[in-house]
């Protein structure tokens, strides 16, 4: 019964997880492990907040800047009692004397909580991390904190910004209600011309995006959450408002 009580525990934090941590617009999770977050948001350039990465016992996570193209240059973790820190390369100020500074990767690890005079007692921490390119120096900011489930990726990979989205356009009124019906009206025509299947895992993602839009959701958002681009979003705008047939992209 303790086994079956203790297991069902770690199920139910499991699924709490994965209900309450869902990315923001400017990261997603691959396939293979990798959190992808973009140099706007590690910078604290978005609305986004910044990066939360958590570790479990046992679980350590790389932040990689390799495909920004950036050098790390001085790092600074505000509460080392219960995290350790460690970089692929050498960076004054870990402890080190180096001839060339720099790294490319670093790694974050949960250790037993360590009692360190001066140092107020937190189960939290922010890391602070100075990287270079050709184009200058950046600040990168994270939120590192305790956790007690096994993550759902173990690198987290800073990205270069994605060109935007094109804006919202042909939009008859700002109200959600009559943005909703034009929409609907658009997908409605796009399911009639077959350009839309019936069922399909496209038309599952259309309709999640309205069902967010109705609860209030702004158009952008609801399309970032759902997984549509805003140029489908355009699209049904223009079949819903004119009737036009034409051919999704």
């Amino acid at each position: 019964m303790k086994v079956f009580l203790r297991n069902l525990t770690i199920i139910s934090s499991a699924v709490t997880f994965s209900i309450f941590w869902q990315p923001v617009r400017g990261e997603t999770i691959g396939n293979q492990g990798i959190r992808r977050v973009s140099v706007d948001v590690a910078t604290g350039n978005s609305s986004s907040d910044i990066p939360l990465i958590q570790l479990a016992p046992g679980y350590g996570v790389n932040i990689s800047f390799i495909k920004s193209g950036e050098i790390v240059d001085k790092v600074w973790l505000d509460n080392p009692a219960f995290a350790s820190l460690d970089v692929d390369g050498c960076l004054s100020g870990l402890a080190q004397k180096c001839e060339q500074s720099g790294a490319t990767v670093l790694h974050l690890r949960r250790i037993n909580p360590l009692k360190i005079p001066q140092l107020p007692k937190t189960n939290s921490s922010l890391l602070t991390v100075i990287a270079k390119s050709n184009s200058g120096r950046k600040v990168y900011v994270f939120r590192v904190a305790m956790g007690d489930t096994v993550p759902k990726y173990h690198t987290v990979e800073v990205t270069p910004d994605l060109p935007e989205e094109p804006e919202i356009r042909n939009l008859p009124s700002a109200t959600n209600i009559t943005n909703l019906q034009v929409i609907s009206s658009g997908l409605e025509i796009a399911q009639q011309q077959r350009l839309i299947l019936p069922n399909s895992r496209l038309q599952r993602r259309v309709k999640s995006f309205l069902m967010l839009m109705k609860s209030g959701y702004l158009i952008n958002d609801a399309a970032s959450r759902s997984g549509i681009s805003l140029r489908l979003v355009n699209r049904l705008i223009e079949l819903g408002s004119n009737s036009q047939i034409g051919t999704l992209r």
